[in-house]
């Protein structure tokens, strides 16, 4: 019998404008799948504190919270385990540092262009999160 197990993560969506005045996005790539950089909360760390340390581990950029995008979940299987996966993301604005991806985890990491984000994306609850990131960033004035 499969048992249940509950993961929580938090990670960011991070934009800059680029020396042309237009907006990037921060996303990593494992193997041939982009998403946005995040990992898992550690027993008793803030939400946003863990996202903010993800992209860096992550990425190697430091970032400063813009908003709370909301959460997305889904499920996955490890061996015989269900994996119930909650994430929470925050928008993010690029503060500094040099792009370094974390060479255990991630295989690449890199600003992208805003118009092209949505075709890279592999994962729909990443797309979901992107919409909401796009609404706020229009909302801002930065879109």
């Amino acid at each position: 019998m499969e048992r249940t197990e509950w993961e929580f993560s938090a990670g960011g969506v991070v934009y800059r404008k680029n020396e042309q005045g237009k907006l990037e996005i921060l996303l990593i790539r494992v193997k041939t799948r982009w998403s946005f950089p995040k990992g898992n909360i550690e027993k008793g760390e803030p939400r946003d504190q863990a996202a903010l340390r993800e992209v860096k581990e992550e990425t190697g950029v430091d970032a400063e919270i813009i908003n709370y995008l909301g959460e997305v979940d889904y499920w996955y299987s490890s061996g015989l385990v269900r994996i119930h996966k909650f994430v929470y993301y925050y928008l993010m604005k690029y503060a500094g540092g040099d792009i370094v991806p974390q060479k255990e985890e991630i295989d690449e990491a890199k600003f992208h262009p805003i118009e092209e984000v949505d075709n890279l994306l592999s994962y729909p609850t990443d797309k979901k999160i992107f919409e909401r990131a796009k609404k706020e960033l229009e909302k801002l004035g930065e879109l």
